[in-house]
């Protein structure tokens, strides 16, 4: 029988029961019970942190031992058992529901940490005091009370608490990029999410402490630190080796379900290399370690899920939308996380050079505060815990920090757009612009294209404003337009017969003009010279990448008419398009 796809689906056990796909990250499991007793443990949206968390849930339940062959067989695990397993009582907080508007956040925490504390005692009863759950319930709508009420009746059961959280910084982040003052509110002084981990301590403490274990999961160490002098105990385990794809799918993983769906369907039209390599542009490329480095990178498992499904269920056929609808908008709360700031300051610049070079350079903070994040390096950090950087290394072997794929690359583009279109006041002419990109993409011209843009940012007059920043502000604002257009996939700084093509424009599905642009900027007061002594270096540099074989075979492979374009300009004007 065909094992079902578990896209979307986050319940371990109901995986297991109706026997769909599962891959094994139990290894993983004696690995994190060695390494701490209070674990924090970061990983972008998407990258199966739920499905991680109810798998440890399954694995060490009191409630579910006798389950541990129907629940793990055939897993790592179940052949490498460790002492702890099935000697816990599971306390699962998930915080991904909870409303994150200014005037309902706190009743709504309440509501749901007061349910779950409630469920917990009725589940665990047996466990418990006889009156425990009326004791419990009666907290006055206040989760702290109802968590203290919980120490007092656990304090002497036979089995201690695993508490594990998952999304715990999910509405802190919401609330933070919509209002930082009352985010702050709730992470400071006497806040109540504050509160909530000052108790979670006091649950550790004392040896009749009833709480043995913690794992914590959310995006970023932000909302932590910020509640840190409440709760210091965790040890942040991100960024270690080890569990580098503890989250997420290995290229191995990957290729594995690939080889059982292709046998088990029939349906495969491509050979898994293919598919890989379409995967590999929008979903993978991310590394959660400095010292995995040069192993196999990490695919998004959400992405990898969805694209497998809709592969198989259209007998064959590569979805035409790549990105899965939810994991875009997630990547949408970068614009939000990093606000437009007037002129591109600093944080804007950071985004714009990033674009510009598809890296960056800094050394990644594990925990910072909001009152920190004014420091570029803990505003990178950021992104990198977001999902938006990666651990990769320079076009010489230096370490530093990549953009993982397309995905994310799109989602900086959008981001630059909106920048230029709130600092210059620019709003596109949609009509016109589709007229030009079905020339770029149909007809093998970008040159209308080109020239267009290039009018825009001649005749604003708002530009000027940037005079500093021309040569990046001219590129990215390329780049923004550019990757707008979703029949192409536009690369930044793309190796070629050693050197980096500006941009290349690879095109999608059945299109057939593919691009290479060199671009090159002279200060407004340049002499001629200097923008003929550019154009020749651009020609050279363009002819020498043309020669690239990899270039040659791809064109070749997918029937690509490759053009190419020389761009100069001096100041705001352009020059040279050729």
């Amino acid at each position: 029988m065909l094992r079902l796809l578990p896209y979307g689906e986050t319940d371990y056990v109901t995986i297991r029961k109706e026997n769909s796909y599962y891959v094994d990250k139990t290894a993983y499991i004696p690995y994190f019970e060695n390494a701490a007793k209070y674990i924090m443990f970061l990983r972008p949206r998407r990258f199966g942190k739920s499905l991680f968390l109810n798998t440890l849930s399954a694995y060490y339940d009191v409630l579910r031992k006798d389950q541990f062959e129907q629940n793990f067989s055939g897993l790592y695990v179940f052949d490498h058992p460790t002492p702890r397993q099935g000697q816990y009582m599971i306390l699962k907080f998930n915080f991904s529901g909870v409303d994150s508007k200014k005037e309902n956040v706190q009743t709504s925490f309440n509501t749901q940490a007061i349910d779950t504390i409630n469920a917990f005692v009725k589940r665990h009863q047996a466990f418990l005091p006889e009156n425990s759950i009326e004791y419990v319930a009666d907290c006055q709508n206040s989760c702290d009370i109802a968590l203290t009420r919980l120490i007092n009746v656990a304090a002497n059961a036979p089995y201690k608490i695993y508490i594990m959280i998952d999304e715990y910084d999910n509405f802190a982040n919401t609330l933070f990029s919509i209002d930082e003052e009352a985010y702050k509110d709730l992470t400071h002084g006497d806040g109540f999410f504050r509160l909530f981990f000052n108790v979670l301590k006091l649950m550790t403490t004392d040896n009749e402490a009833p709480v043995e274990r913690i794992f914590i999961t959310g995006v970023s160490p932000l909302t932590l630190s910020d509640v840190t002098s409440g709760f210091n105990i965790a040890k942040n385990l991100s960024i270690d080796a080890v569990p580098n794809d503890a989250m997420g799918f290995s290229e191995s993983d990957v290729r594995a379900m690939l080889e059982y769906y292709r046998k088990e369907t029939g349906v495969f039209k491509h050979s898994d290399d293919d598919l890989i390599a379409t995967m590999r542009t929008h979903y993978d490329n991310y590394c959660f370690s400095s010292d995995m480095i040069g192993e196999e990178r990490v695919f998004n498992s959400d992405m990898v899920l969805y694209f497998v499904d809709k592969y198989v269920s259209s007998n064959g056929k590569i979805p035409e939308k790549l990105i899965d609808p939810n994991v875009s908008t997630d990547y949408f709360k970068m614009e939000k996380m990093v606000k437009i700031e007037q002129n591109f300051g600093e944080k804007s610049q950071i985004i714009l050079d990033i674009v510009n070079t598809g890296r960056t350079f800094f050394e990644l903070n594990p925990e910072f505060a909001i009152a920190e994040l004014s420091n570029p390096e803990n505003l990178q950090s950021l992104l990198y815990y977001m999902g938006l950087l990666s651990f990769g290394v320079d076009d010489e072997g230096y370490p530093c920090f990549v953009v993982p794929n397309d995905t994310v690359r799109q989602q900086y583009c959008r981001y630059l757009e909106k920048c230029y279109s709130q600092l210059i006041g620019w709003r596109t002419d949609v009509a016109k612009i589709n007229t030009l990109w079905n020339t770029l993409v149909f007809k093998g011209d970008c040159k209308p294209f080109i020239s267009y843009i290039a009018s825009v940012i001649d005749g604003n007059t708002a530009v000027r404003d940037f005079n500093d920043q021309g040569e990046s502000f001219v590129k990215g604002f390329f780049l923004a337009h550019f990757c707008k257009n979703t029949s192409f996939i536009t690369y930044t700084e793309q190796e070629a017969d050693h050197g980096f093509a500006d941009m290349f424009l690879e095109p999608l599905g059945y299109k057939r003009h593919a691009y290479m642009i060199e671009f090159k900027y002279c200060k407004k007061n340049a002499p001629d010279s200097e923008v003929e002594q550019k154009t020749a270096q651009a020609k050279e540099q363009l002819q020498r990448y043309l020669t690239d074989k990899r270039i040659e075979k791809k064109c070749t492979d997918r029937k690509w008419q490759l053009h190419t374009a020389v761009v100069v300009f001096r100041g705001w004007k352009l020059e040279v398009l050729e």
